[in-house]
This record gives structure tokens, sequence and C-alpha cells, in this order.
């Protein structure tokens, strides 16, 4: 995205702050961010939300697991599965969960991560399986060692991803214009498909 709007807009000075959602929705509403990137859905009759896309969720499983054998699933292979999760306050946590509830799986007991990195760290340790997005798992970030990736098949779980400005903004002609660029983006990036080799040939 940062090239893409650097040879779009090239006299835009982009500050990028990256926070807990709820964090970034007080300094949306106090007028400290000019827009936000967040996961649907948020209920704030002051902001804005224009949709970008549906980024595809992918089941991460260390080499050796039972899972590790198959590149798609079902939602229902999940079930009786325990899940290495989030800490509270990040959206993924609860994104996670409710794919949790859906397909019949639990939270892994006495872990929380901080980071999605802590969680593939986790994962390539051996000591549980997680839900990522396609965006945490596709080039330009680095495969990671002994972790399998499977996507969903039929209808893979995923999340809504909007940005959101104040209603009020008087820079709202430029934002819609900074959304068009995400919306230009191609497709694939969001989806699970490709996502399945974690480690590259001869690694």
């Amino acid at each position: 995205m940062i090239p893409a709007l650097r040879e779009r807009f090239p006299r835009l000075e982009l500050l990028l702050t990256e926070e807990k959602t709820e964090v970034v929705l007080n300094l949306l509403r106090e007028g400290r961010l000019d827009a936000g990137v967040l996961a649907q859905p948020v209920h704030d009759d002051q902001l804005h939300q224009e949709f970008l896309f549906e980024e595809d969720f992918v089941l991460a499983v260390p080499d050796g697991h039972a899972l590790a054998t198959r590149d798609s699933l079902k939602l229902g292979d999940l079930a009786d599965q325990d899940l290495l999760l989030l800490e509270d306050g990040h959206c993924l946590r609860d994104q996670a969960l409710e794919v949790c509830h859906l397909a019949g799986a639990g939270e892994r007991s006495g872990f929380r991560a901080t980071s999605l990195e802590t969680l593939r760290q986790m994962v390539a340790a051996g000591v549980g399986i997680t839900l990522l997005p396609a965006l945490a798992v596709k080039p330009p970030v680095a495969p990671s060692a002994n972790i399998h990736l499977a996507g969903f098949r039929g209808n893979p779980p995923h999340r809504r991803i909007a940005m959101m400005w104040r209603r009020s903004s008087a820079i709202a002609p430029l934002l819609q214009r900074i959304a068009d660029v995400f919306r230009a983006l191609p497709q694939e990036l969001f989806k699970a498909d490709g996502a399945t080799r974690a480690t590259p040939p001869g690694v």
C-alpha cells in the first residue's frame, strides 16, 4: 500500500500508528488520527465506514500435527481443537473466538499472545494451533519454518476490513480517494489460496 499511496499522492505525509482497535477508535473520536483501517463490525455513529475487502483466515499448525497433512479443511475439522489466541483487546481474538464457536472449537488455556508474531512462534514451537489472517502469511511476510498453513473449503471464515474516519472530517474527499487505492489491490492478496506452503523448498 505505501508505494502505491506515495505514487498516487506524492505530497501526502504518512504517519502510521498501530494500536488495538479500541485505542484507534478513541484516537479517531478525539481527532488525533485522520483515519483508521479496522475490522468490522464497529458500532459508532460518529464514524464513516468505507468497506475495503474481505480477508480469509487460514489455520496454522505445527509440522507433525494431525491436520498438517491437509492443504484445505472444512470448518468442522476444528471441532474439539483448542486454539492459541491473542489477549483481550485485539479484535482478531474476538473474530477467532467466533470461528471457534461456529466450529465447536475452544481456546487453549494458560496462554494468550500479545502479537501475531508470538502466535506464529508458539505454533512453530509445537505449543498449539491458531487462526491467522491471510495477509499475515503471504509475501512479503517471511515464511515460518515448522508451520503448515491450511485454507478452508467452501465459504471460508473471513473478516471484513474497512477504512473509517469522522463524518465531520474536512479531508473526507481525500480519504475516499485513499480508500479507492486499497480497493484496487489484487483480491488474491486476501484469499487463503496459495498460503498453504509456509516453508520454502529446501528449508
